[in-house]
């Protein structure tokens, strides 16, 4: 899996059996990006006037990276090759077209990772499933999120609401009542506009902890100005993308203006907002019911500020890691998706229409063969 922060490979090894609703992760391993790789993968995400040439070799190298991933990861933990019987790549994101865009009088939606998976397939000589948001996208709608279905095989309990809180790049969260029935949409931003602040103001890669955000103060001005944003005034279920949510940034000046905000509040008012956006959305989402727990996974779990701000509004014994259930909260998204490529092998449906707004269910991602 590589998510919208676009700071590596995250590889997990997971038993599935489907029709058990059955996942265990045996082992994973995450493989960051080099500097250059990551600068130039968001170079090519952000630049309206991304060289054609140079995006289709850039897939065909991630595809190569993913691949030397997967060997090394065996040969680290003694693996033969032949022992894995599919892998689900997930690919990385360089556009994801959440609202239509007007082309030849008409408006469309669409999606973008690259990672190239027939790479994958025949340089390891595996099954390799990729492209999972693209036929939801062709049913009508987003394409996102897409993990709820293994949120709910995952950590549902019947008789309780449980949501799921997933702060990577973008936020995204799960509502899970105990039934069948599941409702989930993306928040907002989770921590690009964070990052992209440390990196900017501080030369750090992220806010480790959440130490800059907690020693600043949040400055009401700005944060109202973004959060009446039209980016995040939208109705709930949604998706986000990246490059939307950075531009939001931009329009409302985050770092034109140090002379009057310090540097530190910045990053404390977009960390808030990330806390706000996720707490109004499953207020929302759950039609004002206070869930039972709320279960974080992401890199998010791991920023204090944030963690913080949760429990002071839904309280502190509600608010856990999925560590707590035994899903590493950095591999919830890895095993989300070898739980989807195993159901694109059993040939069913993943998507969930009254998540994305497709117009019926279907089976998701290409299959590429070695």
């Amino acid at each position: 899996m590589s998510g919208t922060s676009t700071d590596g490979l995250d590889v997990a090894l997971c038993d599935v059996e489907v029709r058990q609703r059955h996942l265990q992760n045996i082992l994973s391993q995450s493989f960051p990006y080099s500097d250059i790789l990551r600068s130039k993968l968001l170079d090519v995400a952000h630049v309206d006037s991304a060289n054609l040439y140079e995006l289709v070799a850039l897939s065909y190298y991630l595809g190569h990276f993913y691949a030397e991933c997967i060997e090394m990861f065996c040969r680290v933990n003694g693996l033969p090759l032949a022992s894995i019987d599919l892998i689900g790549s997930h690919g990385q994101t360089i556009a994801h077209l959440s609202q239509p865009r007007l082309i030849f009088g008409s408006r469309h939606r669409g999606t973008l990772q690259i990672g190239e998976a027939e790479v994958i397939a025949k340089r390891l000589g595996i099954f390799t499933v990729s492209d999972f948001r693209a036929a939801d996208i062709a049913l009508g709608c987003s394409g996102a999120p897409l993990v709820p279905i293994y949120h709910q095989c995952r950590f549902a309990k019947p008789g309780s609401l449980r949501v799921i809180i997933n702060i990577g790049g973008i936020a995204n969260i799960t509502l899970l009542d105990g039934t069948d029935r599941i409702a989930a949409t993306d928040t907002g931003p989770g921590n690009c506009l964070i990052d992209g602040c440390m990196q900017v103001l501080y030369a750090q890669p992220y806010d480790a902890g959440g130490k800059i955000a907690l020693s600043g103060k949040v400055d009401p001005d700005l944060l109202e100005g973004l959060r009446r944003d039209e980016t995040l005034t939208r109705l709930l279920p949604t998706s986000f993308d990246r490059k939307e949510l950075i531009e939001l940034a931009n329009r409302h000046h985050l770092l034109a203006d140090m002379g009057r905000i310090n540097k530190e509040d910045v990053v404390a008012t977009i960390s808030e907002l990330t806390a706000i956006t996720i707490a109004d959305a499953i207020n929302s989402m759950s039609n004002g019911a206070t869930p039972d727990q709320m279960l974080i996974c992401g890199g998010g779990v791991f920023n204090d500020y944030i963690l913080t701000r949760l429990k002071k509004r839904f309280g502190d014994q509600r608010v856990i890691s999925t560590a707590d259930y035994g899903s590493d909260p950095e591999y919830v998204e890895a095993e989300a998706f070898a739980y989807l490529a195993n159901l694109t092998i059993e040939a069913d449906a993943a998507n969930i229409p009254a998540v994305t707004g497709a117009s019926r269910q279907s089976v998701l991602g290409k299959i590429s063969q070695p």
